[in-house]
């Protein structure tokens, strides 16, 4: 997988869900299912922490809609920016500040 490409891409969909305010990514976030499977597979291979309880995975597994046919998945900003952070943190992606 091309980490550099879905940074790049993951950073432009989130760009309007972030609170310059508090500091956070808020509210939901559209994916394509390729988008999806692509945070997911990456969620699970670095098993990337949402918070104490949960992992980033198990956040996007709950946005699995109740349709025969899936064309895309309404997520949590906030888990797919703990995912994008993890990146930047871990020196997986190159980014500037």
């Amino acid at each position: 997988m091309d980490y550099q490409n879905y940074y790049e891409a993951m950073i432009e969909i989130l760009v309007d869900n972030f609170d310059t305010d508090i500091g956070e990514y808020n509210g939901k976030i559209e994916l394509s299912v390729d988008e999806y499977n692509d945070s997911c597979s990456i969620a699970k291979k670095f098993n990337v922490a949402y918070n104490p309880e949960h992992t980033v995975l198990e956040v996007l597994h709950l946005s699995t809609p109740d349709v025969a046919e899936i064309t895309s998945y309404l997520v949590s900003a906030p888990a797919l920016g703990c995912l994008i952070d993890y990146l930047e943190d871990e020196l997986i992606v190159d980014f500037e500040d």
